[in-house]
């Protein structure tokens, strides 16, 4: 049995998700995850938050926060979420909001909320179907715990439960099935899935020269696969400037 925590929780720590807007695919590659990462690795020593647990997911995030005081939470999620924006929105050539809403938070009143909280983070991506065991996902704080190593606040988490590897291996065995959370982090399918059946569809056999066909075949790309316009240029292999164009001319 996995050893819980040992102090009274007394709503201080904070599970916080946060969305790309539309379900947009704002966390894509390695870089844009990475990026993320060392956002919240900055901010946490200038509001004086603590991470417990985080998974950068392709559309989302979670993170496990600890401070005495929301308003602190809020200020630190509002710092990293900025200077993800602007980040990219310089990468993607494009401007307005990156993320739904601003980010939702939930207060952990218990010990057992606390325990199912940090498994469903770091089951994130085997629930998604990315990864067959969590341990293979590079986004996720339960590499951190296994390693003694990276962004998570070791000192300050073990004095609330017990950071032991084997510990934390014996939480995410007993609670790998769990589906106690009501948040849907239903994935897009996969781009180049997308990209395949839609070439049958439209019975394509060279490379796309009709720009209105191209921004019919993007429309899909990014409802179904949630990448941005920038992403589809690249994987259609024409200019982004005049597929944009062939969006507004089709009043897309």
């Amino acid at each position: 049995m996995p050893r819980n925590s040992r102090k009274n929780i007394e709503g201080k720590y904070f599970h916080v998700m946060v969305q790309g807007i539309g379900k947009e695919h704002v966390f894509p590659d390695d870089n844009s995850k990475g990026y993320y990462l060392e956002s919240i690795n900055k901010a946490k020593e200038k509001h004086k938050v603590c991470i417990f647990a985080f998974c950068v997911m392709s559309n989302h995030a979670h993170l496990l926060l600890y401070n005495e005081n929301i308003s602190v939470i809020s200020l630190f999620m509002n710092n990293v979420n900025a200077n993800y924006a602007r980040y990219y929105n310089n990468e993607n050539d494009r401007v307005g909001y990156v993320f739904r809403d601003r980010f939702k938070s939930e207060v952990i009143q218990d010990e057992k909320y606390l325990v199912n909280c940090l498994a469903y983070i770091h089951n994130n991506p085997v629930k998604a179907h990315i990864v067959k065991q969590a341990e293979d996902y590079k986004y996720s704080s339960y590499t951190n715990y296994l390693t003694s190593r990276g962004i998570v606040d070791f000192e300050e988490a073990n004095k609330y439960y017990d950071i032991s590897p084997s510990n934390i291996k014996a939480i995410m065995k007993e609670r790998s099935h769990s589906d106690w959370l009501e948040h849907n982090d239903k994935e897009y399918e996969d781009s180049e899935d997308v990209l395949e059946k839609l070439v049958k569809k439209y019975n394509i056999s060279a490379k796309i020269a009709d720009y209105t066909l191209a921004a019919q075949i993007s429309k899909e790309l990014m409802c179904r696969s949630g990448i941005s316009l920038r992403n589809c240029a690249e994987i259609l292999g024409v200019g982004r400037e005049r597929l944009r164009l062939a969006f507004l001319e089709n009043g897309e």
